[in-house]
């Protein structure tokens, strides 16, 4: 069985949508929530990760 993948996620529609996909293609992830309410995507530790924000 693959690795989970690493779902960095918030409840919007763009993130429903990945969330679909990876049910439909059975794949596993596993979720970690980034709150964009409160500014989440701009913690140094997920810029780590995700520069572009």
């Amino acid at each position: 069985m693959p690795q989970p993948i690493d779902l960095y996620y918030w409840m919007t529609p763009n993130g429903w949508k990945i969330t679909i996909a990876l049910e439909e293609m059975g794949l596993p992830y596993e979720v970690h929530y980034i709150d964009i309410g409160r500014g989440a995507q701009f913690d140094p530790d997920f810029l780590k990760i995700a520069p572009n924000n």
